[in-house]
């Protein structure tokens, strides 16, 4: 117990490290007050990249049927089995995360650096958004207060709530940048704003299309959002999004330390061993014959052969026997696995946008953008007839801009599962060993050191959402 309460005033007090140089920094009042706005920022974001990536892997993959695993134990996900203690890593590393980007943000302040604030307020909208997208309720306009204001007992905030006061962040921060110059106190990994003005440039392109990402994300229950929407579309010069898979805000790993793919000194067989592609996945890819399973998947017995998601028990030892594609190990050392944002989401945003009339565009012509900017992104030559081919001709329903965007998901944090709480797409087969009254988990249960000792507030959410629960709605859940 001890232990965990000492864990709990570590994460509430952010009694965190961070530098400018991506060096360890102890977080304290001397550490903090000598650090300049652009010290917090590279950590921030790597660390909340390693964070995505960690769990895209191990439970986002498993949930929406990219990879099924073949062993038993602390590994079935896939049949919607979610234990406790998979609820600490998320919600521990990412507010962990938000400690540097509020020391950022209070710098940018006191130094007089807008470009920094606009920043930082970007990468706090990012991480809290995730954040709130799998639990639900969460502390928010209390959070991060530790020091030096000691509240070790935040108070929840609604999700409603909190995606409200994101996406004026991000509005205020759209209007904070001054793309005529560069970022001067520190390296940007993201996308060198400290060498050209074009990087400035780019985060501000981030920035918006993160908002569309979050407006998207509660237009169905929001008539603000939804005119908010459209006031946003309509001013492309106010509001520039994203326009080239170059522009994508995706942390591009060098393979020196720290800019290191956090898979490279991963076993093989903790990659890619344990766990095969769902058949799901290799029959989608396999339909269009795309041409980026080649660089996602390995083939087996010179063909791809994916495994059902959600087999039962009994079913174990005959997966295992099936020669099965495996997630190719190419991706361990990739160096464009770090995806916080791809233009090719932005095309499939703008693309449902258009469906459902919040702009005059071709739904069609973004759709197609979208998936030639996925390709790109991965290196593949896109065929010459691909758009035109049964599946992927656009026939203008909801469902195949969906499934095109889950694809282009491909290891983007929890993006997928998210996009299938609040569409229903893809439509995914449900296997007979599936748990959970086969229904989709909706989001996870708080972690056990919350429930704990922050009993209070905890009981408060609880009561506020109607149960911790994993399949307890959020507020813009289907």
């Amino acid at each position: 117990m001890k232990k965990l309460i000492f864990l709990y005033l570590f994460l509430i007090l952010a009694l965190t490290s961070c530098t400018e140089g991506m060096e360890e920094l102890n977080h304290d009042p001397e550490g903090v007050s000598s650090a300049t706005a652009g010290s917090f920022m590279n950590t921030a974001i790597l660390e909340g990249v390693n964070t995505g990536l960690s769990r895209s892997h191990r439970l986002n993959n498993e949930l929406m049927q990219v990879t099924v695993s073949l062993t038993e134990g602390n590994t079935v996900f896939h049949r919607y089995v979610l234990f406790p203690s998979e609820s600490d890593y998320m919600w521990s590393n990412y507010y962990l995360s938000l400690t540097n980007i509020e020391d950022m943000i209070q710098k940018a302040k006191a130094m007089s650096q807008p470009n920094y604030l606009a920043i930082g307020l970007t990468l706090k909208a990012w991480l809290f958004a995730n954040l709130t997208d799998i639990y639900g309720d969460i502390p928010y306009s209390q959070a991060l207060k530790g020091y030096p204001n000691y509240v070790v007992n935040p108070a929840f905030d609604k999700q409603e709530d909190i995606y409200t006061d994101l996406i004026a962040k991000l509005d205020t921060a759209n209007t904070l940048y001054d793309v005529t110059k560069t970022l001067t106190l520190g390296q940007d990994a993201l996308f060198g704003a400290d060498k050209s003005t074009v990087g400035t440039v780019r985060w501000k392109k981030f920035t918006n299309s993160l908002r569309l990402r979050l407006l998207m994300r509660g237009e169905a229950k929001s008539p603000a959002f939804q005119a908010q929407l459209k006031t946003m579309l309509a001013n492309p010069d106010k509001y520039p999004l994203m326009a080239s898979s170059d522009e994508s805000a995706a942390l591009k790993f060098t393979q020196v330390t720290p800019l290191l793919n956090p898979f490279t000194s991963a076993r093989d067989y903790d990659f890619n061993g344990a766990n095969a592609v769902s058949e799901f996945f290799i029959k989608t890819l396999s339909t269009w014959s795309d041409p980026r399973l080649d660089i996602w998947a390995t083939k087996a017995s010179s063909k791809y052969t994916g495994i059902p998601s959600g087999y039962t028990i009994a079913e174990g030892p005959a997966m295992n026997a099936i020669s099965s594609s495996k997630l190719n190990k190419n991706l361990k050392t990739s160096l464009i696995l770090g995806t916080i944002l791809q233009y090719a989401e932005v095309e499939f945003l703008l693309a449902e946008a258009a469906l459902k009339g919040y702009t005059t565009d071709s739904p069609k012509d973004h759709y197609e953008k979208g998936i030639s900017a996925s390709i790109k992104y991965w290196g593949a030559t896109q065929p010459t007839d691909f758009l035109t081919r049964s599946g992927v001709a656009y026939n203008g329903t909801l469902q195949q801009i969906m499934t095109q965007k889950y694809i282009a998901l491909f290891f983007n944090d929890m993006q997928q599962w998210f996009e299938y709480k609040r569409t229903g797409y893809p439509i995914l087969p449900v296997g007979k060993g599936v748990e959970n009254n086969g229904k989709m988990p909706m989001r996870l249960k708080y972690p056990l050191s919350t429930q704990s000792l922050n009993r209070a507030n905890y009981d408060k959410a609880v009561a506020q959402m109607g149960g911790d629960d994993i399949n307890t709605k959020t507020w813009w859940t289907k």
